[in-house]
């Protein structure tokens, strides 16, 4: 459990954020490593059991997906405990060899996706060169061709095309546009002999913010009757990746230990039902090991009584924070960090940004349960995972709020350690940025 009150005060990974807060002061942005290491570890380690306990043949391989935070506290820490990095473009595959380069390391994997142009390609073919185990998932028949010409030895998956069953929208495409067709993949599998290319994965992704057991089991099953043809036909294929299929910590009861039980014994009843051998599970994560490991803290600067319920106005700004909550429905927890044992009050927050749309109160409800107390602070928990991307860090935000000050907090020898990655953006940087 992350989350603890003490003396009503908010305790995050043990840390009590409101002695960070007056440390550091507010606006600020904290990330817990150890949060990020402490995923990778246990999701290994309850696969490593499950295939213990039930004599499965393959092994579990986790790979860290970079996009899901590119900062480098963050990568190196997921990376050290993974078997590899997972990329998604061109440059993030030239960050990954920096990441390689930075820790001497040449065993661990590199597993490549996306929609390729030629650089892509190419970058990849020459690490493949330099003897790195790097391996192209194929996502369209074109990158297929491109390969194909260039007559090289080189490891490939295929990316299964499957019904998106995430959407509940008639007006949204129930498909997705990554992936091949059945008819590309026949035709690779038909044709894939007649090159040095080596099969051996295949590849799937459950797109979604909440696991639904129903449909990830529909679409595990679908994927798998596609590592089945392929295996009938190469004996090199032994690796069958879910992508990103791993279900968020939303709730701390989720059962981790009977879940990877469960995807284990899944595939030794469809190795059985369609007699072939246990593949390798390749899990590629992003959101799992970094979503919770950062939490945004921002001071009640004002209030307005404007509307019956009062706004209270923070020295930051909640659609900055979490652009992923405002546009795609992201599950990020409001909650306040101190003052957690005194009388509460409906409110509604208010950002620093002139936009209409930076608010926040339970839309349930119609308002937010706060602390009547003068110092209040109120913590974004769960924005470790894409926000910093999606919300351009490092550059110039709305209204030119600056950016927090960037804390990261780490054991070191036993010891509990914080420091200032970066302090607060002032006016210099941002009229740096814009060339001014």
């Amino acid at each position: 459990m992350l989350e603890e009150i003490k003396d009503g005060k908010l305790y995050y990974n043990g840390v009590c954020l409101e002695d960070l807060a007056i440390k550091y002061k507010t606006p600020l942005k904290i990330t817990f490593l150890d949060v990020i290491k402490n995923r990778v570890t246990s999701l290994k380690k309850v696969f490593d059991k499950a295939i213990l306990d039930n004599n499965y043949q393959g092994k579990f391989i986790y790979l860290n997906a970079n996009k899901a935070n590119y900062a480098k506290e963050e990568i190196l820490t997921a990376f050290a405990a993974s078997d590899g990095l997972e990329t998604s473009s061109y440059y993030d595959l030239l960050l990954t060899m920096r990441f390689f380069k930075y820790m001497k390391e040449r065993n661990k994997l590199i597993v490549c996706n996306g929609f390729k142009l030629h650089d892509y390609l190419d970058s990849i073919i020459e690490i493949n060169d330099n003897g790195y185990d790097i391996t192209d998932i194929i996502d369209s028949y074109n990158e297929y061709e491109y390969l194909k010409s260039k007559n090289i030895k080189l490891k490939v998956g295929l990316r299964i095309h499957l019904e998106a069953l995430y959407s509940e929208n008639e007006n949204e495409p129930k498909n997705d546009r990554f992936g091949l067709t059945n008819d590309d993949i026949e035709k690779i599998l038909s044709d894939i002999k007649n090159t040095n290319l080596i099969l051996t994965t295949i590849h799937f992704h459950q797109r979604g913010f909440d696991y639904e057991k129903e449909k990830f089991d529909t679409n595990f099953e679908k994927a798998f009757k596609y590592y089945v043809k392929a295996k009938q036909l190469y004996p090199s294929v032994t690796n069958f990746d879910i992508g990103g299929g791993t279900p968020l910590p939303i709730t701390d009861d989720f059962d981790y230990e009977a879940w990877s039980d469960q995807v284990v014994k899944t595939l030794i009843d469809l190795s059985k039902k369609y007699k072939v051998s246990q593949p390798n599970l390749i899990s590629e994560n992003g959101k799992y090991s970094q979503k919770d490991s950062t939490v945004n803290i921002y001071s009640v600067v004002g209030r307005k009584d404007t509307d019956k319920i009062p706004w209270l106005f923070l020295d930051g700004s909640p659609l900055i924070a979490m652009p992923e909550m405002y546009a795609l429905g992201e599950p990020i927890v409001v909650k306040p960090i101190n003052g957690l044992d005194k009388n509460k009050i409906k409110v509604r927050l208010g950002g620093m940004t002139c936009d209409c749309d930076d608010i926040y109160f339970e839309k349930d409800l119609g308002y937010f349960l706060a602390p009547d107390i003068s110092n209040l602070m109120i913590g974004c928990i769960g924005t470790g995972s894409y926000q910093n991307s999606m919300n351009g860090k490092g550059g110039v935000h709305h209204c030119l709020l600056p950016e927090e000050t960037d804390v990261i907090v780490y054991t070191l020898n036993n010891k509990l350690v914080s420091e200032v990655r970066k302090p607060l953006q002032t006016i210099k940087d941002i009229c740096k940025i814009i060339h001014f």
